[in-house]
């Protein structure tokens, strides 16, 4: 079954992506830009979008401390190769 569409934008942003909500952001930046809207359907989608930046960055950050550790894991994996590697024949490599 499909997901409604009037769904709180607290749901909205537990469960979406981060391509998810900034698509939606952007759709909101634009209504906000186009005006006609009233002071409340504005105030709604200010609120609305300040959430949706919040779960991006959130999203992001936790990409990027994701994409650290990673780098950190096989950083150490590589550096431990590279030294047993060295152990195996010192010449190789040096064009000797």
């Amino acid at each position: 079954m499909a997901k409604p569409k009037n769904s709180s934008p607290e749901e909205n942003a537990e469960t979406s992506s981060f391509e998810d909500s900034f698509r939606r952001l952007n759709e909101m930046a634009e209504q906000l830009e186009a005006g006609g809207l009233t002071l409340a359907e504005a105030t709604s989608r200010f609120e609305e979008g300040m959430k949706l930046v919040q779960t991006c960055n959130e999203l992001l950050n936790n990409a990027e401390l994701k994409i650290t550790q990673l780098k950190e894991s096989y950083g150490s994996v590589d550096a431990q190769a590279g030294l047993n590697g060295l152990d195996d024949d010192p010449d190789e490599g040096f064009g000797e």
